[in-house]
């Protein structure tokens, strides 16, 4: 096998040379200026001989006859991933300056050692151990100005601006400070921030959050009528920062109406209007005087008042209370937050205890709580309510009104002192003013067996022989009787025109009770038929042949004042017989027996003392129907 003609060439350049040594380490020589060309073509022609394989070198020699040369052959490829001569590519040898070993590792030329004092440390081989520096802290760059992993670089991996523990500088560490949280920020140490309560109020970062406050404030408000450092700057409730209360807080109405303008003469000497519109003593409060309620400054005078300032103290909040004139506007009252210091009249919430007259809570309505006294239709107060002071004739009307004190309501009428010592006329009035009426009357009773009978048939209280009774309103044309209890007396009309429940409460109203038919009869006749005795005779009672009116042309029928005929009359007991007919207290078939007869009564035997047949139901009532009493022994 011939080499080729490259072959020959690379042994003609291989005399430049010694086979085996690279291109940097193989001493440089000049070529010999007399060689001529057919020598040159004789070595061409002596190369052109067979070919002797061997292990491929870097020699421009295809040394393993692969008809591959150097840098082009695999094996010489993977021979340069580790030679120092040949590093990467053949002819690159690993030198460095101050580098007393090198190495060549995947075909890329490393430092393996420096000379003493210097050092690869920044991995670039082409300048060699360029430093000087000792590796410290194990090769982990620390804070403290040196280069500890020998990169040429000092402190980088400490951000001097953030850290902490190295703030501005090495070795300079935010400390925790008192409830505070401390960062580092732009190199320097500040507060990021106070644990719950806590501020920093003097935005000294080495005493931490020194005071104890809570912020309450908003963006629309800094301070809040409270008694506390809502914004937490050293200052209670200043008014600048406090927010105010609703408009209108203080009322327009009643005694919270303005007492004065500004420019006014408050009309008493020794007084002027203050700018919150109240009269107040020229002179102005006492200077410094402490007080702690409202009552404390009024006694002094009733423009004044207590109002409460808090300030901030080493131990917390103090507390001055002093009196200041009384404005009408809302103060702030420390921890009492607003309020309006109003005259001594006013009264919180509803008016109870005060009927005066006067809008004393300043809500637009006078003596709302008493207006369902003052007042028969209540709100409205259109009817004013009467009232009546006094009993019977004693009594006389008013009108419900407050009282002197303010605390209640009372009737504007005065009783009158009574008529007579006792009541023993039975006129339906209440003659002592006792709230009883005709108690001590003593009606005409007739006795008879066990029991008594009324000497005369019932009549009502108060009549009188022109009246059947008493009418409280004798002029607004309606009869209105007192129906109260019966009265026994002669000389009167008798109470006519009732039913039996009427009358049974009429006698039971005066200590008695309806007469039982027996009993009637007993008193009428005893055992005769008419009060006068046996035999019927017209004109001895006022039956129906009676002349009522012997003035008068013809026979007149009426109804006689009790006792007015003196004929009729059985020991004492008198119209038994004739003028009404009376109520018993019995029961016949389901009706009332009904006795006497009446001025109506023609027939003898209707007006006889035990006459029959005469039943009205409980409800009947009639001009000529009337009762008298009985009682018990």
């Amino acid at each position: 096998m011939r080499r080729p003609a490259l072959a020959a060439l690379s042994l003609l350049l291989a005399a430049c040379g010694t086979p085996g040594t690279s291109a940097t380490e193989a001493p440089l020589q000049d070529a010999a200026p007399e060689a001529d060309v057919p020598a040159i073509i004789d070595a061409f022609e002596a190369a052109d001989a067979p070919c002797t394989p061997r292990d491929e070198i870097c020699n421009g020699l295809d040394d393993d006859c692969d008809g591959l040369v150097d840098d082009a052959d695999p094996d010489i490829e993977r021979a340069t991933f580790e030679d120092i001569r040949n590093c990467g590519v053949c002819g690159k040898t690993c030198q460095a300056a101050r580098a007393t070993r090198t190495a060549c590792r995947a075909g890329a030329c490393e430092v393996a050692a420096c000379e003493p004092g210097t050092g690869d440390y920044n991995g670039d081989f082409a300048d060699g151990c360029e430093s000087d520096c000792r590796v410290s802290e194990g090769g982990r760059e620390v804070c403290d100005h040196s280069d500890n992993d020998c990169d040429g670089e000092i402190d980088e991996e400490t951000d001097l601006t953030t850290d902490a523990e190295n703030c501005g500088d090495c070795g300079v560490s935010c400390e925790a400070r008192d409830q505070a949280v401390v960062v580092c920020k732009a190199s320097a140490c500040v507060l990021d921030g106070c644990a719950a309560g806590y501020v920093d109020a003097d935005a000294r970062p080495e005493n931490g959050c020194e005071y104890r406050c809570t912020v309450r404030s908003t963006e629309q408000v800094k301070e809040f009528c409270n008694g506390l450092d809502d914004d937490c700057d050293g200052l209670i409730d200043e008014p600048e920062d406090v927010a105010p209360p609703e408009e209108d807080f203080c009322g327009l109405n009643g005694v919270c109406a303005f007492e004065c303008g500004v420019d006014e003469d408050c009309g008493d000497v020794g007084r002027r209007c203050n700018d919150g519109h109240v009269c107040v003593p020229v002179g102005g409060v006492p200077e410094d005087t402490r007080c702690e309620t409202d009552a404390d400054c009024q006694a002094l005078d009733p423009a004044f008042a207590c109002v409460g300032r808090t300030t901030v103290g080493p131990d917390g909040p103090i507390v001055t209370r002093t009196c200041v004139e009384r404005r009408h506007e809302p103060v702030c009252d420390g921890q009492a937050g607003y309020r309006c210091v109003r005259p001594t009249t006013y009264l919180e919430g509803t008016e109870v205890g005060a009927c005066d007259a006067l809008d004393n809570n300043c809500n637009g309505q006078i003596d709302e709580d008493f207006v369902n006294a003052l007042f028969v239709d209540g709100a409205r107060r259109q009817e004013p309510r009467t009232c009546t002071a006094g009993e019977g004739a004693c009594a006389q009307g008013g009108r419900i009104q407050c009282t002197a004190d303010a605390q209640a309501t009372e009737c504007s009428a005065v009783a009158l002192p009574p008529l007579r010592p006792v009541d023993d006329d039975c006129n339906g009035l209440d003659d002592d003013c006792d709230g009883h009426v005709d108690e001590d009357y003593q009606d005409a009773w007739v006795q008879a067996g066990n029991y008594r009978i009324y000497a005369y048939e019932a009549s009502r209280p108060g009549a009188s022989a022109a009246v059947p009774g008493l009418d409280l309103l004798p002029d607004d044309g309606r009869d209105a009787y007192v129906e109260a209890r019966a009265c026994g007396r002669r000389g009167v009309l008798p109470w006519s025109n009732v039913t039996w429940a009427e009358a049974d409460a009429a006698c039971r109203a005066a200590g008695a009770r309806l007469c039982r038919r027996e009993e009637y009869t007993q008193a009428c006749g005893a055992g005769e038929a008419y009060p006068y005795g046996p035999n019927y005779q017209a004109q001895s009672c006022n039956g129906g042949g009676y002349d009522a009116d012997p003035a008068a042309g013809g026979d007149q029928d009426a109804v006689l004042a009790t006792g007015s005929v003196a004929t009729c009359q059985r020991a004492g007991a008198y119209d038994l017989s004739g003028n009404l007919k009376e109520w018993t207290d019995d029961v016949v078939d389901g009706l009332r027996p009904v006795r006497g007869g009446g001025t109506e009564s023609n027939v003898p035997g209707a007006l006889t003392c035990d006459a029959l047949g005469d039943l009205k139901p409980d409800a009947f009532r009639s001009s000529t129907l009337g009762f008298r009493c009985c009682q018990d022994l």
